[in-house]
């Protein structure tokens, strides 16, 4: 297993706790304190496959990092956000904002290990799904430009 997990939390004590859950099922981790710094990350690192997120960081927050990873990073990492309020309301805004899913504090261990499993399986077929659109695309193009030259 060489499963990489970014966590992102600016409350040092729950990253740990995460750490130890991740590192415990032999995924690597690696930690950031702000959203900033998780998407800097995010971007330098494509071996991430899961993003364990808290909601409310200082600077950017859990939200505004889910849009630029999907928007601007085009990053295809499963962002799981962690929230210490959850409510129906904040889990539909997580899911819309491109979340995989919504986890609430304090988390069960069992959970935590759960979702990033899942996290994981979703992450490859959401890879396998974008090689085969890319291999559709670029045997379209190929088709198409070998109508062009016949003509």
């Amino acid at each position: 297993m060489n499963e990489k997990i970014l966590i992102v939390d600016d409350e040092k004590d729950v990253a740990d706790v995460l750490k130890e859950i991740c590192e415990l099922e032999g995924y690597t981790t690696d930690y950031a304190k702000t959203g900033e710094e998780g998407l800097s990350k995010l971007e330098k690192d494509p071996d991430i496959k899961v993003v364990l997120l808290d909601k409310n960081l200082p600077g950017i927050s859990g939200l505004e990092f889910i849009k630029r990873a999907k928007n601007h990073l085009k990053h295809y990492a499963q962002i799981v956000l962690i929230t210490g309020y959850p409510s129906a309301e904040a889990f539909r805004e997580a899911i819309k904002s491109g979340a995989y899913t919504c986890m609430a504090k304090p988390f069960n261990i069992d959970e935590v290990i759960r979702i990033v499993r899942d996290a994981i399986k979703h992450y490859e077929r959401a890879k396998q799904l974008k090689q085969a659109v890319a291999r559709d695309e670029s045997q379209a193009l190929k088709e198409s430009l070998d109508r062009l030259k016949k003509v």
